[in-house]
């Protein structure tokens, strides 16, 4: 049809060439193939009798041999059919003229923050200016993310082309993607192109940036949106699961009218957003393919479709034109169903340094596929038949029809073919048909189009696989590690799930298609269970080596032979198919790195998970390749450097198996060098040489490891210990613990049972470093953007309640606690959208009288915080800083608002001191009526009083501006009733100010920790309010920060390591910890709602109820909230509010939130959002860490334990991280062991350590100076300095020794009901000498206690140790060697260094802060006592 007569018209339209050298590679196999059989021989004869060592080791190899000879054949059935295709477009051009068939092109995205908007339109531009009639050419871009953004790009785009597309035509530029077009290096010498060449790229510029901008800000602007009716789609709620059809043809390329700036006819352009129901299961990318040929069959109804990926941009602009020689060739083109063109990748480096290139898979092994007529479908890059893709068998008398079109639909509007599509693309559509089974895309596996392809070709059609000189598409490839190992990890997990369904070639291609393509098929179907031999081979082989087993034959023997033969025949085979397919030899010695890397994570990881889903364990998930990368990444990349990223558990496996064989070379080499009791090196020579090629090929791994110190994408910190500490302390930790259980002395030996102790504390050390392991596994950090939430929301931001809880006004100063209400009663947020709660556990008219004063003084600071925009805001920091003023209005306001705010402290401190509040300030408020009844701390009435009204319009500050509205609260207490501590004060504030404000956001702050960040409210609102993740987060954590740190951080309080790793660590896994204070919640996850995926997060919560009510109404309302009869018989402290019970209610409240199906976020921002008022001395940390101590090891005793509570709800990960903190308690044990015994052992001359000189002697040292690099460089990532880090260990040593040991005791008492929960408060008040101390550094130690006692005894101990075995040693008398003692002795020698202080104190100083003199005498006592005690 169509064809115009002429010798021309018999020519085909394509030809097809077998592959050179097929002929020779195929003997060459033969004789690999008898190399292998003869290495099976081998193995078989040659195996270790039962008994023998190595037997197991031995079979294993047979059996990962077995199986690489097995995947081998396979592989070489695509090399026996090596095929190529070369078209004639000439000629399609000369028969077919004017008759050409019409296309449609679907392109599909899904995240416009994974796949920027602006690399989407490159893509859309490159195929809308293919050379190629235009009225036949229909765009269709699928956007799963139902994202306005990439809309509004695609506007954009569609105005672009109409410039775009004629300067393409009439330059013939190629490529025509303007992104990849602009980026190349042009020598203009024609002017007007030059001309025209400028004034384009300004024009896409222009776009570009304004595209970005839209982007960044998240919002398209207001006059762009009126433009075009399509933007109405987003007025309803539209989330990236759950939104209606959209559907908008763009451009209508049916109108004769629509036309480019040269009067050219322009493609069809539509944006299609299928609906999406959390209900309803989306299919991912094929649900997306499948609702584009509906839509499309509406429109255009093109009989051809191209597929692309978004970041796949047309290289050639011929493309189109080739493909159609081989679809419309009178011979052969009617059976053809797909022509695949393979992926490439137009930012590949010279030597790949992540192997994407696939040269030899697409030159050679696609190639052999296409010789059976089975090309696989790659999901990209693909032209289809649509008639195929729909369902169509092929059968003999079919033709080829390629004049279908859209007929019925030619006098529709573009109002209703939108309508008509939309119902296409409706959830309910697909069901009860063939969609997803026989028609369109297979619906059920990750990769949906190897198996459409397999499924298609079984029904009788063939496919081809085109590879042209010119790249047809180029997309952009992984630039780190983590991308490409994910991304194969998720092609490796798709692939085997094919072979485990009824899609296996072997069983559903069986008489359907050639044996050679089914066994082909299996070469990709199979990646993930190569994995298992692969791994074997890297473990088994170097640990034989280093334990002397050999595995291979003799060099002498003739079974090397096959081997050595095997091996160089296949090497070399792959050096010329790599050398023939254009890359260079480094790039291939970079493909066996990965063919390494890649088998050990990302096809193990393919094939558990697979396993997995065939146990229905989990669920098909598809995870997006991000486009996304730094300037830095892509620095290292163009360098060839290997960015290693993101702590992950795949990083570790590289790393643990480096430094594994790494060290089974340098220990094999030795000690065949030294010849202890091992074989010749004849015996080991081949496993020498496969463990130095495995060195070599992990060279770059050792380079991250131990010499880079480039930026990575994760601080050093996490760097160090993930890829150096884990992997080493992994294996040199076993090490450890086989030495010390393989050199337990016999029954009756002396140090029998020490040795005992010491394996069974190293064995709880080691348990516990794993649990600290889960958290550094898993650390990310969230940056939340608060211009953007202005412009979106700025509006309609939603009321936020803040509670400040105190309890005595002895323990904190009335002016510390007004210093926290000011500073976020003066937040940057609209005041009448903010309610502050205080607390008052103590009852004190004191701190009522201070907080009246306070909210006089915030009329005059509050304006004067907004005028000038001061930071922080809480008064008492404020002032003591060094303010350099220069601006003489702002010198005179500062100078008036100090001076304010001296004589309202001076005013709160005369009373705090007389204990009583002036006659005439008590009748300026009713609210000191309270206290005309007998008040006590501990019994007294419920007290509510609103001291500003936010409601009331009159409530102004001194600029006329709306108040916030402030309470005072002290609930009923009594001595009969349980007070429950914090948390029932805190479920009193949930009450009270449901009743007053209601607002949707609670922020609860204790006392002494002021707003340091007048944004933070902004900030967290970006969680909360984020469509796509906001509705899921139930709370925000932000870390506990303080003001007063020393420099060296004297007594560890900056919880540096903490903050910024682990609770990071355990945010990673949605967790992160309430730690009751500093923590914005959501108020309905507080009280008790329980998440479900329908919950979309309602933010406009009010008490509107309440809008008429006096202000003495409220106050009576709430009065009865706060009452102790308020809960009884209610949820309260179980399932509601704040769980009861425990010291750290926080964490156990926290804990169930999460258990609710809740998320947590963990943030920790640049500017500290909170600082309070740190310990100041020893006894003061030390109750402070028993008291957390305590209440952590009750929860873990509890039914809230994690591993019970948490079992199914929250991860695992998050478990081991929740019980790194609730076994503090416990880990004192094997602490006080380790300080103790070890020294009285050092004393009596038992060796509890290896010698020097045995190879026992590294995992012990190993871990240890692995373990405290590692601690080092997080220490120094996270700013502090080095002696901070020493004061750390300092306050280990102690706080294990003394509170956690406390509180280990007083929880077992607890269990056994002799004594109950108690509640210190931690006193913020300090004297002027003790605050002189702490500048100073210098420890207080402060009052005599057992905890000191304890503390100065220890020191004693490990002291008189080591004197007296250092004056033995020297004097020789019957002791072992110095070799056998020198741990014990560094061990004594680092924990005297530690415990200078300790001795400075019972010793030197003459200070207030120094040790007592009945703490001396006492410890000096128990010391020398211990001393004494026999070791058995």
């Amino acid at each position: 049809m169509g064809k115009e007569g002429g010798e021309e018209d018999a020519l085909p339209l394509f030809e097809t060439k077998e592959a050179r050298f097929v002929g020779a590679y195929k003997v060459l196999a033969f004789t690999v193939f008898v190399g292998i059989c003869l290495i099976f021989v081998y193995r078989l004869t040659h195996m270790p009798r039962a008994g023998e060592q190595g037997r197991w080791a031995w079979i294993g190899m047979f059996m990962a041999e077995l199986c690489f000879g097995l995947y081998w054949i396979l592989t070489q059935s695509c090399r026996f059919k090596v095929v190529y295709h070369y078209p004639f477009k000439e000629r399609l051009s000369y028969r077919y003229k004017d008759q050409l068939p019409s296309v449609d092109i679907f392109v599909c995205t899904a995240d416009p923050k994974i796949e920027p908007p602006t690399l989407v339109i490159n893509t859309i531009f490159s195929v809308m200016s293919y050379n190629y009639p235009p009225e036949k050419l229909s765009i269709y871009l699928s956007d799963d993310g139902a994202s306005e953004l990439t809309f509004y790009a695609l506007l954009e785009a569609s105005s672009f082309s109409k410039h775009w597309i004629p300067f393409c035509k009439k330059f013939n530029i190629q490529p025509r993607s303007p992104s990849a077009y602009f980026a190349q290096q042009i020598d203009v010498q024609d002017i007007t192109y030059g001309q025209e060449w400028l004034a384009m790229k300004e024009l896409y510029k222009e776009m570009e940036n304004r595209i970005d901008s839209v982007v960044e800000m998240g919002k398209i602007p207001k006059e762009r949106r009126d433009r075009h009716k399509g933007f109405l789609e987003w007025n309803s709620k539209v989330t990236k699961k759950d939104h209606q059809s959209i559907v908008q043809i763009i451009i209508d390329g049916r109108d004769k009218s629509v036309m480019d700036i040269d009067g050219g006819r322009l493609p069809t352009l539509v944006y299609m957003a299928r609906e999406k129901r959390p209900q309803w299961p989306h299919n991912f990318k094929a649900g997306a393919m499948n609702a584009l040929i509906r839509v499309s069959s509406e429109i255009s109804n093109a009989p051809f479709i191209l597929n692309l990926d978004c970041d796949m941009y047309a290289n050639d602009a011929d493309t189109v034109r080739e493909a159609l020689c081989f679809f419309m060739d009178d011979k052969r083109g009617h059976e053809i169903s797909f022509v695949q063109y393979p992926q490439n990748y137009d930012n590949i480096m010279k030597n790949d340094i992540y192997g994407c290139s696939f040269s030899v898979p697409s030159n050679i092994e696609f190639a052999g596929l296409d010789g059976y007529g089975a090309a696989p479908y790659c999901g990209t890059g693909c032209f289809h038949r649509r008639e195929s893709l729909c369902g169509k068998a092929h059968s003999k008398d079919y033709k080829g029809e390629w004049d279908i079109k859209a007929k019925k639909n030619a006098e529709k509007t573009i109002d209703e073919l939108e309508e008509a599509s939309k119902v296409l693309t409706n959830c309910i559509y697909e069901k009860e048909t063939q969609w997803g089974n026989k028609k369109g895309l297979i619906y059920g596996c990750t990769s949906e189009d190897v198996v459409t392809g397999l499924a298609i070709q079984c029904r009788g059609w063939k496919s081809i696989h085109h590879n042209p000189n010119r790249k047809a598409f180029l997309g952009v490839a992984p630039t780190t590690l983590d991308a490409a190992l994910v991304q194969h990890k998720r092609w490796s997990e798709g692939l085997f799930q094919i072979f485990f369904s009824k899609y296996c070639p072997f069983i559903y291609g069986l008489g359907k298609i050639k044996l050679g393509a089914q066994m082909a098929y299996s070469i990709y179907l199979l990646f993930a269970p190569t994995s298992i031999p692969t791994l074997y081979y890297v473990i088994v082989a170097p640990l034989c080596l280093l334990h002397g087993i050999s595995l291979f034959p003799q060099v002498k023997s003739l079974w090397f032979l096959p081997i050595a033969y095997v091996f160089v025949a296949q090497n070399a085979c792959g050096i010329a198919e790599t050398l023939s397919c254009g890359d260079t030899l480094i790039a291939w010695w970079n493909s066996q790195r990965m063919w390494v890397f890649r088998r050990t994570t990302s096809y193990l990881f393919g094939f558990i998970d697979v396993v997995r889903w065939q146990l229905g364990l989990s669920k098909t998930t598809f995870t997006i390749t991000t486009k996304v990368h730094t300037e830095d990444v892509l620095r290292r990349y163009e360098q060839e450097v290997i960015e290693f990223g993101s702590s992950t558990i795949a990083f570790t496996i590289i790393a643990s198996l480096a430094l594994l064989q790494l060290f089974s070379l340098i220990g094999g080499i030795t000690k065949i060098a030294l010849e202890l009791e091992f074989k010749s090196l004849e015996q080991l020579i081949m496993q020498v040489i496969l463990n130095l090629l495995l060195v070599m090929i992990n060279i770059p791994v050792y380079q991250a490891l131990l010499i880079r110190r480039d930026n990575d994408s994760t601080d050093l910190s996490i760097h160090v210990d993930n890829h150096v500490v884990k992997p080493i302390c992994c294996t040199t930790m076993n090490g450890q613990f086989m030495g010390t259980l393989t050199h337990i002395p016999r029954v009756g030996e002396q140090g029998r049972w020490a040795w005992i102790g010491m394996f069974m504390a190293e064995l709880c050390f080691g348990l516990y470093w794993m649990l600290t392991q889960s958290c550094r596994f898993k650390v990310v950090y969230n940056h939340p953007f608060k211009e953007r939430l202005s412009d979106r929301y700025e509006k309609k931001l939603p009321n936020v309640d803040i509670f400040v809880c105190t309890a005595d006004p002895k323990m904190e100063p009335p002016t510390l606690v007004i210093n926290t209400i000011l500073s976020v009663i003066s937040y940057n947020y609209p005041p009448k959208k903010l309610s502050v709660y205080l607390s008052d556990d103590g009852g004190s008219e004191l701190t009522f009288y201070s907080l009246i004063e306070a909210s006089n003084f915030s009329k005059h600071w509050i304006p004067f915080c907004k005028k000038f925009n001061i930071k922080p805001r809480s008064p008492g920091a404020y002032f003591a800083q060094q303010i350099d003023v220069q601006n003489i209005t702002y010198a005179q306001e500062w100078l008036a608002m100090k001076n304010l705010y001296e004589e309202m402290e001076n005013r709160i401190n005369s009373a705090v001191k007389m204990g009583t509040i002036p006659k005439e300030t008590r009748d300026q408020h009713k609210g000191f009526s309270e206290w005309n009844s007998k008040v006590t701390k501990q019994d007294h009435q419920s007290i509510v009083q609103i001291i500003i009204n936010g409601m009331d319009k009159n409530a102004m500050d001194i600029d006329g501006q709306q108040l916030p509205t402030l309470v005072y609260m002290a609930r009923e207490k009594r001595p009969q009733c349980p007070h429950n501590f914090k948390a029932g004060a805190m479920n009193a504030l949930i009450r009270v100010s449901s009743k007053i404000s209601n607002a949707p956001i609670i922020l609860n702050l204790d006392c002494d920790m002021y707003a340091n960040d007048v944004d933070t409210i902004r900030e967290i609102l970006c969680f909360f309010m984020d469509e796509k993740r906001g509705h899921e987060i139930s709370f925000v954590q932000f870390p506990q920060q303080y003001n007063n740190i020393t420099k060296n951080d004297i007594y560890a309080g900056s919880y540096s390591v903490t903050n910024n790793v682990e609770l990071a660590g355990i945010g990673g896994y949605g967790a992160a910890l309430y730690c009751g204070t500093g923590c914005f919640h959501r108020r309905e996850s507080l009280c008790g709602k329980v998440y479900s995926k329908d919950y979309r997060g309602e933010l406009n919560l009010e008490a509107k109820k309440n809008n008429d009510k006096t202000v003495n109404e409220l106050e009576e309302l709430s009065k009865v909230l706060a009452n102790c009869s308020a809960e009884k018989d209610t949820q309260w402290g179980k399932n509601m509010g704040l769980i009861y019970g425990c010291p750290v209610e926080d964490i156990v409240t926290g804990l169930t939130i999460q258990c609710r199906g809740w998320k947590s976020l963990y943030y920790n921002p640049d500017k500290k959002a909170f600082l309070g008022v740190g310990p100041t001395t020893l006894d003061t940390v030390l109750i402070q860490h028993k008291r957390w101590s305590e209440g952590m090891f009750q929860i873990f005793f509890s039914k809230y334990c994690p591993f019970i509570y948490g079992q199914g709800k929250i991860k695992f990960g998050a478990q081991m991280g929740y019980c790194i903190y609730l076994l503090w308690a416990p880990i004192s044990f094997p602490t006080l062991y380790y300080v103790i015994v070890p020294s009285l052992c050092l004393l009596h001359g038992i060796s509890l350590f290896s010698q020097v000189k045995s190879i026992w002697f590294l995992p012990f040292a190993y871990v240890f100076v692995a373990r405290n690099v590692g601690s080092i460089a997080e220490a120094l990532s996270c700013g502090v300095t080095l002696k901070a880090w020493w004061n750390w260990q300092r306050m280990w040593v102690i706080q294990r020794t003394t509170s956690f040991f406390f509180g280990f005791i007083d929880t077992i008492s607890r269990q056994l009901g002799l004594s109950e929960t108690t509640f210190a408060l931690t006193t913020k008040v300090c004297t002027e000498d003790v605050l002189k101390r702490y500048r100073q550094e210098v420890i207080d130690f402060g009052s005599p206690t057992i905890m000191l006692t304890i503390i100065a005894t220890l020191a004693l101990l490990n002291l008189f140790s080591l004197i007296g075995e250092i004056r033995k040693i020297v004097l020789d008398f019957e002791f072992k060697v110095l070799d056998q003692l020198i741990m014990q002795v560094i061990l004594e020698l680092l924990l005297v260094l530690i415990n200078i202080p300790v001795y400075q104190g019972l010793f030197i100083r003459n200070d207030k802060g120094r040790i007592p003199s009945s703490v001396l005498f006492k410890s000096i006592v128990l010391a020398s006592m211990a001393c004494l005690i026999p070791i058995i």
